[in-house]
């Protein structure tokens, strides 16, 4: 379902008639923002193009994914409705900014960079993979290998700064730098691949396996992960009271095993942390 409605200050007071009734609620629903208390609505955004993390069924309209099972079991556990927005992922964080948005489920990385916009509550982790043609046609075994090699990567996503690195690599040893392609979505990325005008996709290791089994076009480079790091929902800077109960929920999904079934649903047992835990710039 898409959102257009703006979110009120989650600081906002008033008569307390105007929350929405907590009886049969959770007991995490009195910890939330009273904002959200009222409108026993949870917005959140994704880009829902990333399997199988977000994406969408195959009538086109209904989303599913890692992500997606995880945002609505922590709704569950809050006690109130999933909204969900379908946004390029580098339209999220603007999107929390101008708080038309309340989190972003959306596999983010957790990253120094993002943490001057945005809180993180880290509940995955994952590396890095290169994901290839079939049969491997320019040889690729690392990342080194690229120099002088057309990579691409979806817009605003941690493997920016992967490739940018390793291409300074390759200029300091005299050799050509990767020529990176930057777009919005990983399928468009898949499309260049598929056509032989990039010689590899960098994206996180569960989608490139994903995208990979799905035929007979790619495969992933075995072995080599890069920049392993946590993932988390993203909520506005400051936003502690929010940030705090989803802690809470995804904690208890982690407790009573609504997590690990869902990881094991779409085959990313992996991708598992032992917690929920909040990351802020600084902590």
């Amino acid at each position: 379902m898409l959102l257009t409605a703006a979110c009120g200050g989650s600081g906002d007071s008033g008569d307390s008639g105007d929350t929405a009734s907590a009886t049969d609620k959770p007991a995490l629903f009195a910890t939330l923002p009273v904002d959200i208390q009222r409108s026993g609505v949870l917005r959140n955004g994704a880009d829902f193009t990333y399997p199988p993390l977000e994406m969408t069924e195959a009538d086109g309209t209904s989303f599913t994914g890692v992500d997606y099972d995880l945002a609505e079991a922590v709704a569950e556990k809050l006690g109130v409705e999933l909204l969900n927005t379908n946004a390029a992922f580098g339209t999220l964080i603007p999107q929390l900014q101008s708080r038309r948005l309340d989190m972003v489920f959306s596999f983010a990385t957790v990253t120094d960079e993002r943490k001057e916009s945005v809180d993180f509550i880290e509940y995955s982790q994952s590396g890095t993979a290169m994901m290839v043609r079939k049969g491997n046609p320019e040889g690729i075994k690392t990342i080194d290998d690229l120099c002088g090699k057309g990579a691409g990567v979806q817009s605003g996503a941690v493997q920016v700064p992967i490739v940018e690195e390793a291409s300074a690599r390759c200029v300091a040893a005299g050799k050509p730098p990767i020529e990176m392609t930057q777009l919005g979505k990983d399928s468009e990325v898949q499309m260049l691949l598929r056509n032989g005008r990039i010689a590899a996709d960098l994206l996180d290791a569960p989608v490139a396996a994903y995208s990979a089994a799905q035929g007979d076009e790619f495969e992933v480079i075995p072995n080599e992960r890069y920049a392993v790091r946590p993932h988390g929902v993203m909520v506005l800077k400051g936003n502690d009271q929010l940030a705090e109960a989803i802690r809470a929920a995804l904690q208890e999904t982690i407790d009573d095993g609504t997590y690990r079934t869902i990881l094991d649903k779409y085959q990313v047992p992996d991708l598992a942390l032992p917690q929920a835990t909040i990351s802020r710039a600084g902590g």
